[in-house]
């Protein structure tokens, strides 16, 4: 498994959607909740990325 490093630039309201996601128990952090977001992502778009090249 190969790790990259991101960085993410998130505005004000969309770290308050962030935590309370994570208060409403959909997730342990933050940090966990972005992973399960490009993981997901990742599923769904990476085949037709590679597609497109």
């Amino acid at each position: 498994m190969t790790t990259t490093k991101i960085k993410l630039r998130l505005n004000q309201q969309q770290l308050e959607l962030i935590d309370n996601t994570v208060r409403a128990g959909e997730s342990n952090s933050r940090e966990d909740l972005v992973r399960r977001a490009l993981r997901e992502f990742v599923k769904v778009n990476l085949p037709q990325l590679e597609q497109d090249k």
